[in-house]
């Protein structure tokens, strides 16, 4: 394991445009919910509050407030995993790596090292973010009730890395491997789920990404939307949620062990 992550550490430790990315995709976390917190504080804070009960970016409501919207910007860490790994076949670094005694497996433990950083990453910036929302434009004192939220979050973070690390498996470039990654997760997936929900009811809410998304409802919004429409109980979402990521890997272990380098 050391050697896995001192492998990769060399890999990056010089790789300008990886700690850019990581700047950025770190950044947009607490800026993207101090927008609609600071909006909200400035203007309709005190209507929200009365629909709600309560802040929607004070405790213990930000939990879920801030990890329903962190999960929007995601996407910018599944690029990030996508270059890593088509780096490693453009470069044949990834032969290199084999020949001088690595096993296969080997390779897909060291991009798995990077999904879990890359999420443990997310997880704790929007945990200090929704601590300092709540300190700053909440009333309530500090509570971990609804922290679950922050869970569901991080392992929504886990899918959508795993499944950019199986399409960057999958295509081997950079380019084509963004494109569809971006082109499913943006698109393809929100038709499938609006068709899907449309004729077939709460059938949408399964599909992989959706999954967390299920989980993860705006305060006032999620309540509306579930009087409003069908769905599963939460453990269902959750049930499927983890069963795409062990999935997915399982997948990523098999095109990496039976294909050529």
């Amino acid at each position: 394991m050391k050697q896995l992550l001192y492998t990769e550490w060399l890999k990056v430790k010089n790789y300008r445009t990886f700690w850019i990315m990581l700047l950025v995709a770190v950044v947009m976390i607490p800026a993207g919910n101090y927008v609609p917190a600071q909006v909200m504080a400035s203007r309709d804070l005190e209507q929200a509050a009365k629909m709600l009960g309560q802040s929607p970016f004070g405790f213990p409501v930000v939990w879920q407030t801030v990890a329903n919207i962190s999960s929007y910007m995601t996407a910018l860490l599944g690029l990030m995993l996508i270059i890593l790994v088509t780096n490693e076949y453009t470069f044949r670094t990834n032969r290199q790596n084999i020949i001088d005694g690595w096993e296969r497996r080997q390779f897909v433990y060291a991009k798995l090292i990077w999904v879990v950083l890359l999420s443990l990453a997310a997880l704790l910036t929007a945990v200090l973010t929704a601590f300092v929302c709540g300190l700053v434009y909440g009333s309530n004192s500090f509570s971990l009730e609804g922290f679950s939220y922050m869970w569901y979050y991080w392992l929504q973070v886990v899918l959508e890395l795993c499944l950019a690390l199986l399409v960057a498996v999958l295509v081997k470039r950079a380019g084509f491997a963004m494109a569809i990654f971006l082109g499913y997760i943006m698109m393809l997936e929100q038709t499938l789920v609006l068709l899907l929900k449309r004729y077939a009811g709460p059938v949408g809410g399964l599909l992989p990404l959706q999954t967390g998304d299920e989980l993860l409802p705006f305060p006032l919004v999620g309540k509306m939307v579930a009087n409003l429409s069908e769905r599963y109980d939460d453990s269902v979402y959750l049930l499927f949620l983890l069963g795409y990521i062990v999935l997915i890997i399982y997948l990523v272990f098999r095109k990496v062990l039976k294909s050529d380098l």
